[in-house]
């Protein structure tokens, strides 16, 4: 843990001294003294004063200077799974999964850490021969002053349910309840806190692994359960990951939409009211294959920004899919504003969760693949453009698997990012996995060396700009304008409105930044089109063909 400080508290402690000093000297009677107090008494005070307020500033400084640390923390022998956090008073707190040395349980796990990322509690909550799994950034939450909530969901005995977790402060169980649909997968990744007298919980519910539809749950403060849903389309597989509330009380939902038997999937949005009925719902599909989304959360506007991800051809050292991760904003309506990618295209690099800071920009906490089970943690910093400020590397022991899955602002207003570490035996490591919270300041700076913000890792990535798309509905041929010089080719791929990859084509790009496209074997309908160049962020849109 370190702290930054500077030369500023001594500057109202000298201050004080020279004004109290020089008002000694020509404050004088003609007796030589003040007020009766003798001079060299009064110089006396002078610097006792001085010093006191030195210690003061000394003091005050240090009780607000942005703090520093870059742990882990070992909660079992054996692995500590996927870790969320959340600040509350000063004080950061943890769930997470963690696998004890027998390999049969892994337990529901809480850690307290206070301001400087010391442990000052922990606890462990299990059943034998059941593992527990926490959820996503969004799994831990504030029930009142003295009572936090967890969820996630239980496996065991061929079937899983969804749970909540009721404890105080200093971690001490309140009490567990289950939940779900007997006989079924059961999946919990997000709770929701409306701060009135409701709990809602997201996931999923699969038969069997053969149908899964978005779960939804909600009870009382108490537990009590209210109703419970299974929301989902024929054909479709859904994947609830993140739930929200608008400011009129409406529900967000955020997930990953599946076309069973189609390699076509990728993020959706939906609006809901209170009783679970959906009052819009869309899809944003971006190529071929693309992530879900995993947070989500509504402006002061209106409009709604959420998570998402685009995959490309072939796979990374450890035969994943290659992919970039994505941000995308839509108005109250579910109607598409931006949809943008950044960074490289690389192996398992991915958006989780984000917040808006006082900047108002998006601080968005990911991970990304450099070589064979080499991952670092990633931040970026995004404006409400959508444009892409800053991002910086994070890792706490280069070479091994290191990986944020949320973040959350700190008092001090600098932030913290929790994932995990999974050492490998190759760089040093012990094989076992581990908590990693990173604390950095409001710069992002995780030492009191300045890390020289605004620079570090950047963004590499050319904007494609403005497209103009005439005419629109189209019926044989459509223009594509482009406002920013590119080069002569691009790729657009082609979606209707069922998710169903249409065609994916090359636009010869002319001197004058136009393109073409003969639409005249489409049948007449709605389309979502990406437009693609390498390092350059997509422009995503709609055609309508109409003959």
């Amino acid at each position: 843990m370190k702290i930054k400080l500077s030369w500023i508290p001594f500057i109202p402690a000298a201050l004080a001294m020279v004004a109290l000093r020089l008002l000694s000297v020509f404050g004088n009677d003609d007796t030589g003294t003040i007020s009766g107090m003798n001079a060299l008494l009064f110089s006396y005070l002078a610097v006792g004063v001085a010093l006191v307020l030195f210690v003061l500033c000394i003091f005050c400084k240090i009780c607000t200077a942005q703090i520093y640390f870059n742990n882990r923390y070992d909660l079992f022998t054996k692995a500590d799974a996927t870790a969320n956090v959340f600040c509350k008073d000063s004080s950061y707190f943890v769930s997470c999964g963690g696998l004890d040395i027998t390999q049969s349980n892994l337990s529901l796990s809480l850690l307290k850490l206070n301001k400087f990322g010391i442990t000052t509690a922990s606890k462990h909550y299990f059943k034998t021969n059941n593992w527990f799994y926490t959820g996503l950034g969004n799994s831990t939450c504030q029930l009142n002053d003295s009572v936090l909530i967890s969820t996630g969901y239980r496996v065991g005995s061929g079937t899983s349910k969804s749970f909540i977790h009721w404890y105080k402060n200093n971690l001490d169980s309140i009490k567990y309840l289950e939940y779900g649909f007997v006989n079924k997968e059961n999946v919990i990744y997000s709770i929701l806190n409306d701060n009135i007298k409701y709990l809602y919980q997201i996931g999923y519910v699969d038969s069997s692994y053969t149908n899964s539809d978005i779960l939804l749950i909600k009870t009382d403060t108490s537990g009590n359960e209210i109703w419970k849903k299974k929301i989902g389309l024929v054909g479709w597989d859904e994947y609830g990951s993140c739930i929200k509330q608008c400011a009129n009380g409406n529900l967000l939902i955020s997930g990953l939409k599946d076309l069973r038997g189609s390699p076509q999937q990728g993020p959706f949005m939906m609006r809901l009211d209170t009783s679970g009925a959906i009052l819009w719902q869309n899809y944003y599909p971006s190529a071929t294959y693309a992530n879900g989304s995993f947070d989500a959360m509504e402006m002061p506007n209106g409009d709604i920004v959420f998570t998402g991800g685009s995959a490309y051809a072939g796979t990374g050292p450890n035969g994943y899919t290659l992919r970039r991760p994505m941000l995308i904003r839509v108005d109250a309506s579910g109607n598409l504003i931006w949809q943008k990618e950044y960074g490289a295209i690389a192996e398992g690099h991915d958006f989780f969760t984000f917040l808006i800071n006082g900047k108002g920009h998006f601080v968005v906490s990911g991970c990304k693949a450099y070589s064979s089970n080499s991952f670092v943690g990633m931040v970026y910093e995004i404006n409400q453009n959508g444009d892409s400020l800053f991002s910086r590397e994070y890792t706490i022991q280069p070479g091994s698997q290191n990986y944020f899955r949320d973040v959350v602002q700190a008092p001090d207003k600098g932030y913290c990012f929790s994932g995990f570490i999974s050492p490998l035996f190759a760089n040093g490591g012990t094989g076992t996995q581990d908590i990693w919270l990173l604390k950095t300041d409001s710069t992002f700076c995780e030492s009191a060396v300045s890390c020289g913000y605004p620079t570090g890792v950047r963004d590499i990535s050319y904007e494609l700009g403005e497209v103009s798309v005439y005419p629109n509905p189209a019926q044989n041929e459509v223009t594509f304008k482009f406002e920013n010089e590119v080069t002569s080719q691009a790729t657009i791929i082609l979606i209707d409105v069922l998710g169903k990859m249409i065609g994916e084509h090359i636009l010869q790009i002319n001197s004058n930044n136009v393109a073409k496209l003969n639409v005249s074997a489409l049948p007449n309908g709605l389309y979502y089109y990406t437009i693609k160049q390498p390092s350059r962020t997509n422009i995503t849109g709609k055609l309508t063909v109409l003959k």
